[in-house]
């Protein structure tokens, strides 16, 4: 049971491109809601949209038909349904950490762990800087409980790995962290209690990791075709 005066948001995300030199862009995209009632209420409406051309880019037979359509991504539908997607995800607060992978430094892209340790930071770094974001739009108060729920498609992990996520966002929010590099202390942005859950979501059976795949992928679509045209994102990072 939520606590009467425990603030929860709930960030779903999801990843397009990889973190490799074979490719120019790797983005975690995503979406923010302030509740239960407007997450459900998104999964409602996200839903009916899809049913309604779905079938459409479905090579099953109708006759033999299991009712498992595949997932429909930003790169597999038409411009027309593509807008219809985005024109209702627009109507939430969307998210984006945009990384241009020549940019990153070459011992990181040569090793899988090193790659895996840069992707869980630059998660870290996108959850730290949304909070901060949310904090001065007066949408969460740094003074009182705050419970996170947060969802990540789990094909994420497979390649990139996650080295203590969990663990690291806390220490970031909650209690500040040294930069043992510049011999500083960076305090924590939370003044007061903090739950983090952190789970994996099968894309297939998550209508919001499926959504914020569709947000990755139009962002990295969006770069990779030099269109700037990020204006529907609340909030956006740039790295390294």
């Amino acid at each position: 049971m939520q606590k009467s005066n425990q603030q929860v948001i709930y960030i779903c995300l999801d990843d397009s491109g990889k973190l490799s030199l074979k490719e120019t862009y790797c983005v975690y995209g995503g979406l923010v809601f302030f509740s239960k009632d407007e997450r459900d209420k998104f999964i409602v409406q996200y839903r009916k949209i899809i049913k309604h051309f779905q079938c459409d880019y479905c090579f099953q037979n109708i006759c033999s038909c299991n009712k498992k359509c595949p997932e429909l991504k930003n790169y597999n539908i038409n411009a027309s349904n593509r807008r219809w997607i985005m024109n209702y995800i627009k109507k939430y607060f969307s998210v984006a950490i945009i990384i241009e992978n020549r940019k990153v430094y070459p011992y990181i892209m040569k090793d899988v762990a090193s790659k895996g340790r840069y992707m869980d930071y630059c998660i870290r770094i996108l959850i730290k800087n949304i909070i901060n974001q949310l904090i001065l739009n007066k949408k969460i108060n740094p003074y009182k409980p705050l419970k996170i729920i947060l969802e990540i498609d789990e094909q994420s992990t497979k390649s990139n790995g996650y080295y203590g996520l969990k663990e690291g966002i806390v220490e970031e929010l909650l209690y500040g962290i040294i930069n043992f590099n510049y011999n500083h202390f960076v305090e924590p942005i939370l003044k007061c209690s903090l739950i983090l859950e952190l789970s994996y979501r099968d894309s297939k059976k998550c209508i919001v990791i499926q959504a914020a795949d569709f947000i990755a992928g139009t962002v990295r679509r969006n770069m990779m075709f030099q269109d700037s045209c990020l204006f529907f994102l609340d909030y956006k990072i740039f790295l390294p």
